[in-house]
């Protein structure tokens, strides 16, 4: 197995965690190639090039594309997408350069190219290895007329890979529809998750296969990690109340300033809860040096202040925020000790720490008291929801008079109901265990790609 992906082994996230989880179970076999700050690196020892320098102009402006334009863009935010030509064009010179690297190194195994900031790659290495992408983030539900040239160009990149993974039906769907819409040399065959490439005199070409597979826990691995007696984690919270926990970046897809404002409405709704509960926001600065981020970070802040200004007291905050980043077994202490969990993004491409929370929680009847244990409040901007939805309570970010009594629901929920909705909540989780995702994703693209006079059929009728 070769991996490409912006992150390497055991960097921070949900992703990247679980990459490396799948990597070790299969004894580090193969290349793990990867950025790190101006260097592109590999996990192999066997060559004496494992380590390539990029040049740190083109890693920047690389850099800057992705998170700039592309992030916003294909999270539904086009209004906080800042395009520029120069950081395209250096986005897809730094595609190239890893591409040409790649080459050299390629073996019949092919390439497993992780996310979107290398969505180029599969076309440039066409020819040299077999590609197979999973896309993390959303794909975007509308594009804007004068973004889709440069979304013609991510999808033409992953159109030469031979299978694309993405989370939720709904990402997959809108990439078939984006296609059929502004890529007419390409031929989408909606029942059977293809999508076929015509060449320049009609002849059908490449046929790439789309999979829905959300990514998996390793339920066990987070469940032993929690060890309340021998690790507790500063929280600076009371001792004798119970919290609400939030894990985010402060990224403006994660809708940590709606939260606020619904905290804020909550106390002010329902002023009988004041000193009897808290919210604990473990959540660092996110791509700091890019305007729109350094704003978000800076809008959070403020209003952490005045909410607390406003409700707080000696001996209470109504929110307390953790801004140091907090090892797995850190947030495992904190997920089985919160009294409930929100997860409340805008948009979001999967999010692995509602899956963290419910691994973490305990199914036994006494484990769960009055005021917590496995309650999972979500919104359906985040695509776990299409997987634990029905269990948890539903949260509406932009509205928030509905927000503040999801959360009064999250408290007042009975025990019985809670250990329900644990129960069902930890069935999903175990029906989609990390290595079983895994498993899905390799089978599929062991599967022979559908016969062209079949796809000639399809297109004929």
């Amino acid at each position: 197995m070769q991996i490409l992906s912006y992150r390497g082994p055991n960097a921070p996230g949900g992703v990247s965690n679980a990459i490396t989880q799948i990597y070790h179970q299969n004894q580090g076999t193969g290349d793990w190639w990867y950025i790190d700050g101006e260097h592109l690196r590999s996990t192999s020892t066997l060559s004496a090039d494992s380590t390539i320098l990029i040049n740190a102009e083109l890693s920047a402006k690389h850099y800057g594309y992705c998170n700039n334009f592309l992030w916003p863009m294909l999270h539904d935010l086009p209004h906080l997408a800042h395009y520029s030509e120069e950081e395209r064009q250096c986005y897809k010179e730094l595609n190239l350069a890893i591409a040409f690297r790649l080459r050299r190194a390629a073996t019949r195994w092919g390439y497993f190219v992780n996310d979107y900031q290398f969505a180029l790659t599969p076309q440039l290495l066409q020819g040299a290895a077999d590609t197979f992408a999973f896309w993390h983030v959303p794909f975007p539900k509308n594009v804007r007329p004068d973004h889709v040239d440069a979304v013609i160009e991510l999808a033409e990149g992953l159109l030469h890979a031979k299978v694309v993974g993405f989370h939720t039906d709904e990402y997959r769907e809108n990439f078939f529809r984006f296609v059929s819409t502004h890529m007419s040399r390409h031929y989408a065959v909606t029942d059977r998750h293809a999508i076929t490439r015509f060449d320049r005199i009609g002849g059908p070409g490449h046929t790439t296969r789309f999979v829905v597979a959300p990514l998996g826990l390793d339920s066990d691995l987070w469940h032993s990690l929690v060890n309340v007696e021998s690790l507790h984690t500063q929280t600076n919270l009371p001792e004798n109340i119970p919290f609400i926990l939030s894990v985010d970046r402060a990224d403006y897809a994660k809708g940590i300033v709606e939260r606020i404002d619904a905290i804020d409405q909550f106390f002010a709704q329902y002023p009988q809860w004041r000193e009897r509960v808290a919210f604990l926001q473990v959540g660092t600065r996110s791509r700091p040096g890019l305007p729109e981020f350094d704003h978000y970070w800076l809008d959070c802040q403020n209003r952490l202040s005045t909410l607390n200004l406003k409700y707080g007291s000696d001996h209470w905050r109504p929110l307390v925020w953790i801004d140091a980043p907090r090892s797995s077994a850190e947030l495992a202490n904190l997920y089985s000790r919160a009294a409930a969990m929100i997860v409340s993004p805008l948009r979001d491409g999967l999010n692995l720490t509602a899956k963290e929370f419910i691994a973490c929680q305990s199914l036994k009847q006494d484990s769960l008291s009055d005021f917590g244990g496995g309650v999972l409040a979500l919104s359906s901007g985040a695509g776990v929801w299409h997987e634990l939805g029905n269990q948890c309570v539903p949260i509406e970010p932009e509205n928030k008079h509905a927000f503040a009594q999801s959360i009064l629901a999250c408290l007042t929920m009975s025990k019985s109901e809670k250990y329900r909705r644990l129960r069902q909540m930890k069935e999903s989780l175990a029906a989609n265990s990390l290595e079983g995702w895994w498993q899905s994703f390799e089978s599929a693209c062991r599967q022979p790609m559908p016969l062209r006079d079949r796809v000639l059929e399809k297109i004929c009728g």
